[in-house]
Formats: structure tokens, sequence, C-alpha cells
């Protein structure tokens, strides 16, 4: 332990599929480390395994699949460097074995410094349209000249809403844009800046209002008064209760659904919405100004629709939505005509039989056969389909073949039919056996025609591979549930037991899940990486670091990930005042099984515990004392190692009470105790009597301990149990009135001097008569 090297830390980057962890590497010698802090029962050295690293916690379920070529081809060949299967390799208890050549390979190989991309699959099945008529181009379609940037963007924010209260309530959009600007004075006004209410409608609206003066005329006086108008969260909201509004009373009816902006200015000031007999001049002179009737041309143009799932249900593709277009009637064929994504082909199309849609109806209900504008259907999902990006074309015509012949098309945004979608539930170390547990599931809709699912073991640190494994999948209800239009989620699980190998210990271990065509393995690939982990957890406590009458009393627990494989446990006393070991211990552990449930996936957590005494040596009292939780595989304590620092203690308690002082006919009675970890080796205890007057010693009396349990009990010190004295001294009259001090002392000397420790008492006044 004398000539024990520095450690030595490397940092490394980031290595593949790590997702920006950093990794540390402790390499040191199998020997006792003096370097370490001083909080109590912290870890602050922990392995010697050629291999170590640690490793921050990542989520297990990333996907990591690689888009890019470059990518694709690192990791076919990466993976494709070792070939076995379970078949080989399985153990009694069904645990799969790493390949022996695979390990040592990675074991020999450096750590891998690299910074790769990733890419993470987005499960979507659902598709928005790309050419509606009714899209919305808010103040854009207007004529804005002289407008301000704050009028342009109250324009658009209530162009949504304006086109929606004409196909919900037939409310002209002009008419709306044009009471919103001369109500709200765009925007501007108190209640429209600060609630959101552009009409000045008074009540509450879904619950929430706000109190505010207004001017109202009673009896042909105008006075003040506070009344409550409604508050909205946006303008679009209040532009759709406006139109709500008109539709709720009776009297607006007339101008519900009219499509000339003058009939339905003149009406409104008719119906009595306003007094001002210049109200409708006033409209009109709005909308004209800056061309809103652009946007009563283009509600009443109508193109749009939604693709509400485009997924895989079983061996089915499922396309379902809904198209409304202006000019299409209930006698048109609906055809849905299914194109790549990226070039465009067509991959197939059909007539379809309509779908009726309440909804679409009930949104849409001067529009066509907005009724009956649904599609649902299913055709056989095969490999004209998988790993595609598809653009739904929902095309209205009058041509049987489905050429365009009158009618509309809608073309809908691309949904990928490449989802690759996995969770990995488990990967943890069996704490009894040393087995790694993985489970999870990986559903890929380019899966199929890849009949075989291996399960892939990657040495992220390393960069290779250390076996595959063929599994059969299991039946996974819930991610069907989940995940409906996601191929193959029904049967999508997959379960592996793997037997840890010890040379493995702080590396990075990954696991792919691979959909292949290829018994082996390879060829035509879906690959879901999941996000590395390190087994590297070492855990430990120190319930007991003290001394127990001429022993040294060390309990506690140590579970630690990488002490598989290494059957042999020391502890280890260490001085770091000097830097040297005083001794180590085998020890056999004990059952814990409180740290069994508390380090649930540990490995060993259950057979953790530790209870040793050792003998206390003179050499310990004084310094700081170290214990060293130590497993290896080498019987003599070194070899390949993992260790637990715990905090370092000095025993040097010296403690003492006089618990009575009495003096009668020339004589003083003394009884107390005095306990010190540095009696040890002192086998001579004296009490002294000392003339703090004079400066003069008086006499000394050498004495018999007798036990204290009392002081055992409540002070663990060298002693404590036996650390009793009485004495009574005989004392000259000359001494009254002196300040007398009791000195008690252990020496190693039969007179008194040599190595000793005191504990000077207190100095006390005596009369002696």
């Amino acid at each position: 332990m004398k000539n024990k090297k520095q450690s030595r830390v490397k940092i490394v980057l980031p290595v593949l599929f790590t997702f920006g962890a950093s990794l540390m590497f402790f390499q040191a010698d199998a020997q006792a480390d003096s370097s370490q802090s001083a909080d109590a029962n912290t870890q602050v050295v922990a392995t010697t395994d050629a291999n170590t690293q640690n490793n921050n916690s990542q989520d297990l379920n990333v996907s990591t699949s690689q888009n890019s070529a470059q990518a694709q081809v690192y990791t076919q060949s990466a993976v494709a460097a070792n070939q076995n299967t379970n078949d080989s390799n399985a153990n009694n208890d069904g645990a799969v074995s790493l390949s022996d050549s695979a390990v040592q390979a990675a074991a020999n190989k450096p750590v891998v410094e690299t910074n790769p991309g990733y890419s993470t699959s987005q499960y979507n099945v659902t598709a928005q349209p790309v050419n509606a008529a009714n899209g919305g181009n808010g103040a854009a379609s207007l004529n804005t000249a002289g407008l301000t940037a704050a009028q342009k963007a109250f324009l658009d924010s209530i162009h949504d809403g304006a086109i929606s209260t004409w196909k919900q309530y037939g409310v002209l959009p002009s008419l709306t844009a044009a009471q919103a600007i001369i109500e709200s004075g765009w925007g501007q006004s108190s209640l429209a800046s600060q609630y959101h209410n552009l009409f000045g409608i008074k009540g509450s609206y879904n619950g929430h209002s706000v109190t505010l003066p207004t001017r109202e005329v009673y009896g042909g006086t105008s006075v003040m008064i506070n009344d409550a108008f409604r508050a909205y969260e946006n303008n679009s909201q209040s532009v759709q209760d406006h139109g709500y509004f008109l539709v709720a009373n009776s009297r607006y009816h007339n101008l519900l659904w009219k499509t000339n902006y003058r009939d339905v200015t003149y009406l409104i000031r008719a119906d009595g919405y306003a007094t001002d007999p210049s109200y409708t001049t006033t409209l009109n002179s709005v909308i004209e100004r800056y061309g809103l009737t652009a946007w009563d041309r283009e509600a009443f143009d109508t193109n749009t629709g939604h693709v509400d799932d485009l997924s895989v249900r079983g061996d089915q593709l499922h396309v379902a939505g809904w198209h409304v277009a202006s000019g299409t009637n209930g006698n048109m064929h609906h055809f849905i005509i299914l194109l790549d994504g990226n070039t465009n082909q067509e991959l197939y199309r059909q007539d379809i039989s309509k779908t009726y849609r309440q909804d679409i109806q009930n949104l849409y209900s001067n529009t066509g056969a907005a009724g009956w504008s649904g599609f649902d259907i299913s055709i056989p999902y095969t490999s004209a389909f998988a790993g595609r990006n598809i653009t739904v074309v929902s095309r209205y015509t009058n041509d049987a073949s489905g050429e365009q012949n009158g009618g509309r098309d809608m073309f809908f945004t691309p949904v990928s039919l490449d989802a690759n979608v996995a969770a990995l539930d488990k990967m943890s170390l069996d704490p009894t056996t040393g087995n790694i547990n993985i489970n999870g599931w990986h559903a890929a809709d380019n899966s199929l025609g890849k009949k075989y699912h291996y399960i892939i073991i990657f040495d992220g640190s390393k960069q290779t591979e250390l076996g595959r494994y063929l599994v059969t999948n299991v039946a996974r209800p819930d991610v069907a549930s989940s995940f409906s239009g996601l191929y193959n989620a029904a049967n999508s699980g997959f379960s592996l037991k793997l037997k840890f190998n010890p040379a493995l210990a702080g590396d990075q271990i990954q696991v792919i899940s691979r959909y292949t065509d290829d018994p082996a393995g390879n060829g035509n690939t879906v690959d879901y990486w999941f996000a590395p982990k390190t087994f590297n957890t070492n855990a430990a406590y120190l319930e007991n670091f003290k001394i127990n009458g001429d022993q040294l009393h060390i309990s506690g627990w140590h579970a630690a990930d990488q002490s598989v494989g290494k059957k042999y446990h020391y502890i280890i006393v260490f001085d770091k005042t000097t830097g040297k070991e005083i001794s180590r211990y085998r020890v056999a552990n004990k059952d814990r099984e409180d740290i069994a449930k508390a380090q649930v996936n540990v490995y060993n957590a259950g057979q953790s515990g530790f209870d040793i005494n050792v003998p206390l040596t003179a050499g310990m009292i004084g310094d700081q004392i170290q214990v060293i939780s130590r497993y290896t595989d080498d019987p003599a304590g070194n070899g390949n190692t993992v260790d637990y620092w715990f905090a370092p203690q000095t025993f040097n308690q010296n403690l003492a009470n006089l618990d009575q002082v009495t003096v009668e006919n020339n004589q003083l009675d003394l009884a107390g105790w005095h306990a010190t970890d540095q009696g040890i080796n002192k086998p001579y205890h004296f009490i002294i009597l000392y003339d703090w007057t004079t400066g003069k010693e008086v006499q000394r009396q050498l004495v018999e301990n007798f036990a204290r349990p009392d002081v055992a009990n409540a002070f663990a010190v060298y002693n404590a149990e036996k650390s009793g004295f009485k004495v009574s001294l005989p004392v000259d009259s000359a001494l009254s009135g002196h300040r007398l001090q009791v000195i008690s002392r252990y020496s190693d000397s039969a007179n008194g001097e040599g190595n000793h420790i005191d504990y000077w008492f207190e100095p006390i006044n005596v009369t002696i008569k």
C-alpha cells in the first residue's frame, strides 16, 4: 500500500448512442486509495476493472434509428461483426450468454470517441388539407394600403372567426369584419384590448364577464352606470359569439345566409342593431374601403377536408376522413387516390361508397352534399405502401375511371408509413442471478415481410456487437390499444435474459431491436436503438464504526452491480493520515432483506451485509481511519475490484467525570470515571492530586478500574466498559483553602510517567478541618 500510484483520470466524449452522456474512466492499481473525501457514508472511489466507466442516467425509451446513408452503413457493419444466436449460448435458467470471443475483442478495443447524429421517428395517422379553398389568407387578401401593422394583425385575428360564422350561422364575413372594426376601433378600445369584447355585448360568456362603467339613457336622461360585459380569451372567440348572438335573436334571422353585403348592412340597421341613421353607410364604406368582400368569396368557395386516420390495422391499410367542396353533388364519383409522397407516383385509386358525416353537415350545411363527404376504406397492406410517405388525394369527378372531369381535388399532407416505435420496459440486473432482464416492445410499419426478430447486444463504449439473439414475439394488447394504427403492434413484445459478463462492467450496453428478412439477422432491416445503460450502481452504508472494548466494530452493507464474478468480499482498515493499509479481513456476506427491497435492481443487494469486530490497535488511535468495502476476484483481495470508501473517522475521544468529591477527617474521597481511546496499551491508571495554588503535585495513587456499564452504554470509547475509579487520598491541613485539581492518567509506565493520556478535572476549593 505504500507505493500506490496516483489515480489516472481520462475524460472521453460521448460515444455512439450515448445521447450526450459524458464518461469517466477510473484507472488505478488494485490497492486501497488514500485520496478521499470526508463526507459520511459517501462513495469516494469506484472500481478498478480495466474497462470501468461511470454513466449518467438515460431514458431507455428513445428511438435512435438512423436515416443517413453513412450511419446506416456503419450500423450494418458494426452489428454484423458477430452473429451468435441463443441456440448455442443458453443457460439452464433460460439466460443467454454473450460471445466469449466478442467480449474479449471488445475488452481489447479502445473507447471510441464520436458524436453522431440521430433521428427520432414520429407516429402520426392524420393529415391536413394542402390546397383548401377556405384555408384563410387573413389580411393578405384585402386592400390594406395605409394600414398599420397593428391593424393588419387585428384583421388576421378575426379572419378565421368571420369565415367560421358564415359556415356555422350564415353571417356574412364582410359584415362581421366591418362591425368589429367600427365598434372596437380596430381592437383598441379598452373593452376590446383587455377583454377581447369587440362588439360591446353585455352579459357573461362561459361564466366570464367584467363590470365596467357605461353610459345609458333612461327617460331621456343620460346617466353612467356599472354593467357586466362579456369577456373572451381571444378575438376569434368574440367573433364566433357575435354570430351566435345574431342567430339567437329572431329579429336578425332575415339577414342570415344572404350573400349581398348591401342587403345585409341595410337589414342589420333596420332590425334595430344600431340607432345611428348613418350606420349602414358607415358599414358599406368600411367594406368597400378595405375590400372585405374578398372574405365573402373565400367563405362561399369551400374545398377542404381532413384525413382522420391513415394507419395499418392488422394486414389492412385504413384510410378515413372527409372532403367537402363547393360545386359538387351527390351524383359525382368520389375517388380516393394514394400517391407516393416523395415521387407522386400513383399507388392506388378506388371509387368509394360515400359515408355520411353529420358533424360535417352541421358545419357546411350550405356547401354541396356536405353530409355525404365522408370516406372510410380498408385495403390490403402490402410492400407497395410499407416504409413510404403516402399522400391521400380525395377527388370528386364525373368520370367513372377517376380522371378529372368537373368536381374538385383535395390533396392532403403526406403521412409516413414508416413509423418505428418501441419502448424498453425493463433493462435491469437481477440482484440474485446476475442476469440482465430485458423486456419491451417494438412495432414498425416497415417490418412487413421481415419475419425474423433479433435482439442485438451492442457495446456502445467500444462500438462493437457482443451477441444477437432470435426472439419470438409475444402479444402486447396494451400496445395495440395505444398504437392501433401501427403494423404488428398487437404482437410486438419481446423478452430476453442475458447472462451478465463481468468483463463488461462499466461499459455502455445498448439493446437494438431488429426486424429483418434474413435468418442470420442481416439483409433488409428496420432497427430501433435504445439508449445505452451502464450497470455501475455502487451503493453502501456504514451502520457501525465504533470502539467496543478492545475491538473495533464495523458493520453495514455494500451492494454493487460490478461485483458480479467477484466472489471475495474484504473489509479493509486504512489509515488515511499515513496513507497505509492497517489490515484486511475476508468476510462472509449476510442476508439483508431490507436492502434487497430498497436497492431492487442492484446485484447482491439481498446478500450485501457485513458485520465484523477487528482488534483495536494503538496505530488506529488519533489518526483518520477509513473503512473500505471491496469485492474482488482475487482470494488475496487484489485483482479486479469494486471498492466503496467510507468517510474516515478519528478515534481520539477522552471523556471523564467526577461523580463524588468529599473531604472528611483529613481524607479526600473521589469517585468517577475516565474513558479514553488513547488508553490502549496504557494499563496503569493513576489519580493525581495537584495543588493548583502552588503549582505542585501533592501525590498520586495507582487505582484499579471497575465496571461502568452506564458509561459503556453512553459512549463508544475504548475502556468505557471498565472506566470507573474510586480512591481515598490523605490530605494535610496545610492544604485547607487551596484550590486542588484532580488528574486522571493512563500510562504505559508503572510510575505514571512514560507515554500517558491525562484528563484534568476542574479545580476545587477544599476546606480541611
